[in-house]
């Protein structure tokens, strides 16, 4: 029976990663809140947050894999072949400007998520539902906007707009991907480009967030493993069935979000958002 409930518990863990971290809805937020609603020892240790993470990162090159494809080519193109077709400049100047837009992140947010995390500590439920309903406000104002801009390309001052935007979600309960598709369709961007925007930087972030991982725990084997046990096989099953779930459902939730907003529907997102919000302040105040 201890076996089917972690087997369960993993399974929640994977779904909870992959389902939040490519909606507009906050991935961290809703971890604090089963952690705090369950009573339960979730594992966060550094081995499994990456390889949830590892999970996602995988889910999202591959739904963009085309793209990619076409991206890396050009870069090289156009940085060690010299060609300057337009086709192949503008590529290069589309990841030019991806790099542009997580420089305010990396700089800025290192700095901050130390700042933030020391109070979050302390109110972690009000945070969280603080945040969703600041992501659910950002959803509805720009709910009728996303049909109006067509614009896909993006310049420079967009992308650093952009950037410069997305380190609000910091904000603990914020969710990274409204912020974003927020500040796009702010600059006149089709609501398309801005999401794909969004998980084109999301890549080189999440990269930069397992370095993170490895930071805090000071490239330690030991620490980064506190929760993983060499010698059992049931941890070996435990971390798939985390890493499987998290794949799968970052794939299909990122088919569901892409369907979604192209065709311009965020009612599900800032109703939920704002539900979710209510509920956790709700619980919060009356704890």
């Amino acid at each position: 029976m201890e076996i089917f409930i972690e087997i369960i518990k993993y399974i929640v863990l994977g779904l909870i990663q992959g389902v939040t971290e490519v909606l507009p809805i906050s991935s961290s937020g809703h971890v604090t809140f089963a952690q705090e609603m369950f009573n339960t020892d979730i594992d966060n240790s550094v081995l499994f947050l990456i390889t949830l993470n590892l999970g996602s990162i995988i889910s999202i090159i591959y739904y963009l894999r085309k793209d990619l494809k076409v991206y890396l080519v050009d870069l090289y193109l156009y940085v060690f072949k010299k060609n300057r077709e337009k086709s192949v400049k503008k590529n290069f100047c589309y990841l030019r400007n991806v790099l542009i837009g997580i420089l305010p992140l990396m700089v800025i947010g290192f700095f901050v998520s130390y700042f933030i995390q020391d109070i979050y500590d302390d109110n972690p439920l009000i945070f969280v539902g603080v945040g969703a309903l600041l992501t659910a406000t950002i959803l509805f104002a720009v709910r009728n906007q996303t049909t109006f801009h067509v614009n896909r390309d993006f310049s420079a001052k967009d992308s650093f707009f952009i950037g410069v935007m997305q380190v609000f979600a910091l904000f603990p309960g914020l969710s990274r991907l409204g912020v974003v598709t927020a500040a796009g369709v702010n600059r006149k961007l089709s609501l398309d480009s801005a999401l794909k925007f969004a998980f084109m930087m999301l890549i080189p972030i999440s990269f930069a967030s397992i370095f993170y991982l490895l930071l805090t725990a000071d490239f330690n084997f030991s620490i980064m493993m506190s929760n993983f046990d060499a010698t059992s096989y049931l941890s070996y099953i435990y971390y798939s069935i985390g890493f499987l779930v998290s794949l799968v459902t970052t794939y299909f939730a990122l088919k569901f979000v892409f369907i979604s907003f192209r065709k311009g529907k965020l009612d599900f997102f800032y109703i939920y958002n704002f539900i979710f919000g209510i509920v956790v302040l709700l619980i919060a105040i009356n704890r």
